[in-house]
């Protein structure tokens, strides 16, 4: 198959891409307690060229908030010179160097962050630790950390700034009906579900308005759960809405706490880039699709019939970090694909053990 349309150039805002694979977000656990890039960071994202959007992992913004205790930060200035390196490094491997910047709410533990308060929309997360309701100040403390946050990665030289809105992180908490049991203006209807997503989009817009040419601000947004009671995708669909009128300038769906079905009568593709498809029509700005995209066929055949207008190619990229490059010097027959393995992808447990990344090192490709 030629890959006319995943090769074709696509402008995101002022920004061109030179093909339309993205890299998404996808978490090393490399940084230490300071949470500065390290040689890890810029060895993976040197050997990972080739996408025309390459999104650096999630990125906390507040201490408190750390998915895992090796995540990277961007709370403190003096993690600004490793970013800007690892966003020359991006640049100069021919990608638009962008980064996701995240909370994780209740989604932490104690050892995770060090200790520090775990901090949810409501008081009923099941943690073993135990969680905080977040009061207004606190919660306007956190939209705060996401726009100082934001400064520092433009300042680093990101063109692309993403907040995460999904996987059931904070975002994706206050925006859930069945984790965001709140009475005030943060809780009840959608639109006082939707208001921390608003609040940090336009903290964000605000303080990098000033800029020449500010960042393209996206966002991951889990528009549907598969939990009982969760966000259901006609919400969802309203909340991307809502998204895009606060200033959201690109959307990168994705699903919310977890995972919701769909039948194939609902979509031809992966439950998640299903939900890509549902949301494109709604919006006037560009869509990122993602979902088990695991060949350049694949994501030819997604772009070719509409799902999104950017395909995000997530595992097949770590199971072959030169993915994007084989697919651009049309050596598709020489990628190793990603096998998929059960019941957890090896990248989050043991790397060393991809099947896929096994291969390549026999062939002296890692």
């Amino acid at each position: 198959m030629v890959h006319t349309l995943l090769l074709s150039a696509f402008d995101l805002g002022h920004l061109s891409l030179r093909n339309r694979i993205v890299m998404p977000p996808m978490v090393i656990w490399e940084a230490g307690e300071d949470g500065k890039v390290t040689q890890a960071h810029l060895a993976h994202y040197r050997a990972s060229v080739g996408a025309g959007l390459c999104i650096v992992e999630a990125t906390v913004v507040s201490p408190e908030g750390r998915l895992a205790a090796t995540q990277l930060g961007a709370f403190d200035n003096a993690q600004v010179e490793g970013l800007s390196q690892l966003a020359e490094l991006i640049r100069a491997g021919g990608s638009v160097p962008g980064i996701q910047l995240h909370h994780a709410g209740a989604k932490t533990t104690h050892k995770k962050n060090y200790g520090l308060p775990i901090l949810a929309p409501t008081d009923i997360e099941d943690s073993p630790d135990g969680t905080a309701a977040l009061d207004e100040d606190e919660i306007f403390r956190i939209v705060r950390d996401f726009a100082n946050a934001a400064e520092r990665v433009a300042d680093a030289g990101f063109e692309y700034i993403e907040l995460h809105g999904a996987h059931g992180y904070l975002g994706s908490q206050f925006l859930s009906p069945a984790r965001n049991r709140r009475s005030d203006s943060w809780g009840g209807s959608l639109e006082g579900r939707v208001r921390f997503l608003v609040e940090i989009t336009t903290a964000v817009k605000a303080r990098l308005s000033a800029r020449a040419q500010p960042p393209v601000l996206g966002m991951r947004l889990g528009v549907a759960d598969g939990e009982p009671g969760g966000l259901t995708l006609s919400e969802g669909m309203q909340a991307a809405q809502m998204a895009v009128a606060a200033g959201v300038e690109v959307l990168h769906v994705s699903h919310g706490g977890s995972l919701p079905s769909f039948t194939a009568a609902e979509s031809r593709w992966s439950p998640t880039l299903g939900l890509a498809e549902a949301v494109r029509p709604l919006v006037d700005v560009p869509v990122i699709g993602v979902g088990e995209i695991r060949t350049a066929d694949e994501a030819e055949d997604a772009l070719s019939l509409g799902a999104a207008d950017l395909i995000a190619v997530g595992r097949a990229q770590l199971a072959d970090p030169g993915w994007a490059r084989k697919v651009i010097t049309h050596q598709t027959d020489t990628i190793e694909i990603c096998q998929d393995c059960k019941p957890k992808c090896f990248h989050f447990s043991e790397p060393s053990k991809c099947p896929a990344r096994k291969n390549l090192r026999k062939r002296g490709e890692l």
